[in-house]
């Protein structure tokens, strides 16, 4: 049962109503097994099952750049962390998993950087997912970092991309995990935004919980707390039922942290940064053991110092989950606290919570580059090996595009420029005609071969196209030699005519041949005679 409460909040606050749904409902997972589990290995090629029962595959299979290199064992803590991928070259290069159901997914990745290269020099840099933006890798020597987005995907793919915002400091990644999520999970949030997990605490565990105690395998991390708190745990029983909204599996709710006296709050240490960020909140609260006649446990959460619910009444077997439905505005300097009501006979009790960075209100989900744009290039990718190598969104997030093509972005990301010039293509051109924001075609010095196609003329804005220096053949289509305002050139192709009829004439003037072979036979013959004479 789910009940929507409407609270007044101003209670010395600025004058805020807060919506707050009080989620009472049997907190267990579901049995229905994830559509999308995968693990990936970076830098790895043998696959291997953890201790978690987890296993790993090698990334040879989702990305086309980059370099493997090993941990030094004196510098190994994880098996995971034994390898990397780092990126030396490009200014981005991405990770692409195919054949992903859309819904809602978890995508995690995670750094180790351990010193693999003997510099004592960490790198900082970007990463990115599904043309996004997702935030600023800072690694050190010596700790294992994660971030984890979820979102609900717009394609059928997945790509992560690292990008160099340092001269020197090169891009790398130890491993890259994508979980599918139930649609009813965290719907509360447009899905036009993602959410970034900021913590995912287990109060009262002494270990990380993760997968086979959450199928999701989300991180469920040991939680701090003040002084004053004890950790608690129970014999709390709880059976399955569907429909959960965000599923906390009951590893999680059997462990507890309480304040040893009843008069006492429970002060949580969140961690949140000097400035100010968005966040949302998903706090769990469940009875760990059954109370005995005459006891009952209600408080509320404090938000620097000031109620900021009703009375909250954990349940045996049960769960509360309480969810803020509007982001709220933290920092270093906010406080949350659990102080007991008046009527309460035993202190405040949290066994779990979730906290979600939010972007800002501009930064949602990209649709990504026009799909006629990536259609063209797609077939451009598929004849020409060369080039497989990039995916991910072709012009986004700026200013990270493909090396060869430039885009613009207003209103929509569209490509205008195939900047090709030496990169050593062969064979013809196939149809990329769908690509009618092409301004500028810059193919020279590869060795392409065939007839200039004739769907180029039909390009709208085409302004540059630059064929010189290969091996086209036959005649330059009319809808290309007629076009105004386009500078063409077609040099360095020696069987390339001018025009249809030019070729024609060539074609069908054999004599030419037989003159010179008849010049050159007189030019011997008195060269000859000169000789014997």
């Amino acid at each position: 049962m789910k009940i929507h409460i409407f609270l007044d909040t101003n209670l010395g606050m600025a004058s805020r109503w807060f919506l707050i749904s009080l989620v009472f409902s049997l907190c267990t997972i579901l049995s229905t097994s994830a559509d999308v589990f995968i693990s990936i290995d970076c830098g790895s090629s043998i696959p291997n099952r953890d201790e978690n029962g987890i296993t790993w595959v090698g990334d040879d299979k989702y990305v086309q750049s980059g370099e493997s290199r090993s941990i030094k064992p004196l510098n190994s803590r994880f098996s995971v962390a034994d390898t990397l991928r780092v990126f030396t070259t490009r200014n981005k290069n991405c990770y692409h998993i195919d054949s992903v159901k859309k819904g809602r997914v978890l995508v995690r990745a995670s750094f180790y950087y351990g010193n693999y290269d003997g510099k004592s020099f960490p790198p900082t840099f970007d990463i990115h997912f599904d043309g996004n933006f997702w935030t600023t890798v800072h690694t050190s020597n010596t700790e294992f970092y994660y971030y984890e987005v979820t979102y609900v995907l717009k394609r059928e793919s997945i790509s992560v991309c690292l990008a160099q915002t340092k001269p020197g400091q090169f891009p790398f990644i130890s491993a890259l995990e994508v979980r599918s999520l139930e649609s009813s999970m965290y719907n509360y949030v447009n899905d036009s935004y993602p959410l970034l997990v900021w913590k995912r605490v287990a109060f009262g565990s002494n270990k990380v919980l993760r997968y086979q105690d959450d199928p999701y395998d989300r991180l469920w991390n040991i939680g701090g707390y003040g002084n004053g708190s004890i950790p608690v745990s129970g014999d709390s029983i709880f059976t399955q039922r569907p429909h959960v909204m965000d599923n906390p599996p009951p590893a999680v709710l059997r462990n507890a942290i309480t304040a040893k006296t009843l008069n006492t709050s429970v002060e949580l240490l969140m961690g949140f940064p000097s400035y100010e960020i968005n966040v949302f909140i998903n706090w769990y609260f469940s009875e760990v053991t059954r109370l005995g006649p005459g006891q009952n446990r209600s408080f509320r959460i404090f938000k620097d110092n000031e109620s900021y619910s009703e009375p909250i009444i954990p349940l045996y077997g049960d769960c509360v989950e309480m969810i803020l439905d509007s982001a709220i505005a933290v920092s270093s300097n906010t406080t949350f606290s659990l102080v007991p009501t008046n009527v309460s006979t035993l202190p405040p009790l949290i066994n779990a919570l979730e906290i979600f960075q939010l972007p800002e209100p501009d930064d949602k989900l990209t649709d990504g580059t026009n799909k006629k744009d990536v259609e063209g290039l797609a077939s451009l990718q598929e004849r020409f090996k060369l080039l497989q190598s990039w995916t991910s969104d072709p012009c986004l997030p700026a200013p990270y595009t493909w090396d060869w093509i430039k885009c613009s972005l207003d209103p929509i990301p569209r490509v205008t420029a195939l900047l090709l010039n030496g990169y050593g293509l062969s064979g013809s051109l196939p149809d990329f005609s769908s690509m009618d924001a092409l301004q500028t075609i810059d193919v020279q010095n590869n060795s392409l071969q065939g007839p200039i196609p004739d769907f180029l003329g039909t390009l709208p804005n085409l302004k540059i196209l630059n064929f010189a220096d290969n091996q086209f053949n036959g005649s330059v289509p009319a809808s290309l030699s007629t076009k105004k305002g386009l500078n063409l050139t077609v040099s360095g192709n020696p069987g390339l005519c001018a025009s249809d009829e030019t070729c024609h004439i060539s074609a069908a003037s054999p004599t030419n041949d037989k003159k010179k072979n008849i010049l050159e036979l007189l030019f011997a013959a008195i060269t000859a005679s000169i000789f014997v004479l």
